[in-house]
């Protein structure tokens, strides 16, 4: 089979990547992990109840509204962030949805390839009446099938911007059984004080510090000494991007799961949206995560890194060794030197007016695909901030920066363009349907900075 521009066509994410072999069939004994038993004290994010006894679904329910108190804060099940959602690859995941806010919403799951009907972006699904667009007091029931294992979360895809900032989001967590059982910790980020009604002033929305973790600011966990912690890590701020560095710590998977093989962590930059999985060993001595300072209009910055997370170890023990995660090939795939299509960045903080081949959404020109090509997409960034670039319901490749192709092969949903960068993604057009594609500094989307992609 030759697809219309006469290359071979993709079949889809797993043919180039070995990282995506089709696992195991779960075992149906096996439960799904809940908190890390390794974390003795802390603000650890409550797992939401699976109500179906069968083995191989999950169904959830979940209902967003107002939380009590004097300001107006948005969550889940009276929680913010919501619930760890859980379920294995190959899982049938059924969500009873609930709307109790006096406000319309959705709920779309970031980073997780599911059809088109269920991604809870209802622009995209009809102009009378939207579908999945989930009215004051009504109801809709998700469900897809958790088809790869990784770190994603949940948040809201109408009146975006505003919803995720009042808290709206939480973790859903999919697991391989195949992979190392390890004691886990989800560290949902946020920063305080973010919520903003207009689109911030030139460099003031980057200097953001004051973070969150959890709901709370510096949270202290108390870890067994020995231990290995598998902590996942949830960029769910709108425009702060956080800088991790920890002790001990490697790096194991990204947005789109496990790693080629596990790195080590020097200035870990988790743009909005972002996720990364981290290898923790505590041995005898407790330990900070730190962040640094960070600004869209340059990257980091001269002040002083912010703590973020301190863990206080319990007990005497030495430190674990590593764990042996799965490996496999991370050669890049090579660039092929066209492109299908060309995105140039536009805009300024300055006049929060941000744009894509200088239209605004839903002006836009889509990228249009084939059912099971491979399409060449180039982002170029030519405005004077960064911009964590977003595709819904499918991964791309990056194949280069600024001409340079990665040290490894390098898959994922979210990728961080710096200012006046250049990068070339394969973008696996996998899932039919059309799909968002826009910057998740959601100042920036909502102000006209997304496109879409067809995929027919």
């Amino acid at each position: 089979m030759i697809s219309r521009s006469g290359r071979a066509p993709f079949i889809g994410a797993c043919a180039l990547a070995a990282a995506c072999a089709t696992p195991a069939p779960p075992d149906a004994a096996a439960p799904v992990r809940s908190r890390s038993a390794a974390v003795l004290a802390g603000p650890v994010i409550a797992d939401a109840v699976d109500l179906n006894p069968d083995a191989t679904i999950v169904r959830y329910e979940l209902t967003a509204e107002r939380l009590p108190g004097g300001s107006v804060r948005y969550g889940y099940n009276g929680t913010s962030p919501g619930p760890t959602l859980r379920a294995r690859v190959g899982d049938t995941v059924v969500v009873s949805f609930t709307n109790a806010l006096d406000v319309a919403t959705t709920v779309h799951w970031h980073g997780m390839h599911v059809p088109n009907a269920m991604d809870g972006v209802p622009m995209m699904q009809g102009d009378d009446e939207p579908m999945g667009l989930v009215p004051p007091g009504g109801a809709f029931e998700y469900r897809f099938v958790a088809d790869h294992a990784g770190t994603f979360w949940y948040h809201p895809h109408f009146d975006t911007d505003r919803q995720v900032d009042l808290g709206s989001y939480g973790a859903f967590i999919v697991e391989d059984p195949t992979e190392p059982v390890v004691d886990e910790l989800v560290l949902v980020l946020d920063v305080d004080g973010e919520h903003h009604a207009e689109s911030p002033a030139h460099g003031r929305g980057a200097l953001l510090q004051d973070w969150r973790v959890n709901g709370e600011a510096l949270p202290t966990f108390t870890v067994d000494a020995g231990s290995t912690v598998r902590a996942r890590f949830i960029n769910a701020s709108s425009v702060g991007y956080a800088v991790i560095d920890a002790p001990n710590a490697r790096l194991i998977a990204t947005d789109q799961g496990l790693l080629p093989a596990p790195e080590p962590i020097d200035g870990l930059v988790l743009a909005p949206s972002d996720r990364a999985e981290v290898e923790l060993r505590f041995g005898s001595t407790g330990s900070v995560v730190t962040t640094q300072t960070f600004s869209l209009n340059g990257g980091e910055t001269a002040l002083p890194p912010e703590d973020l997370v301190r863990f206080v170890v319990a007990g005497t023990g030495e430190l674990p060794p590593v764990t042996a995660w799965p490996e496999h090939d991370g050669t890049p795939t090579p660039d092929p030197g066209y492109a299908d299509a060309v995105w140039a960045l536009q805009g300024s903080d300055r006049t929060g007016d941000w744009r894509i081949n200088g239209a605004r959404f839903p002006d836009t020109e889509p990228m249009v695909a084939r059912l099971g090509d491979a399409v060449i997409l180039e982002v170029r960034n030519v405005s004077p901030t960064r911009h964590p670039f977003h595709l819904h319901g499918m991964a791309f490749e990056l194949l280069s920066r600024d001409g340079i192709p990665p040290a490894r092969q390098t898959i994922e949903d979210t990728i961080d363009i710096g200012i006046h960068e250049r990068v070339r993604l394969r973008v696996f057009a996998d899932n039919p349907g059309v799909w968002m594609a826009h910057c998740h500094i959601l100042p920036h989307a909502e102000d006209g900075m997304m496109s879409t992609v067809r995929v027919e």
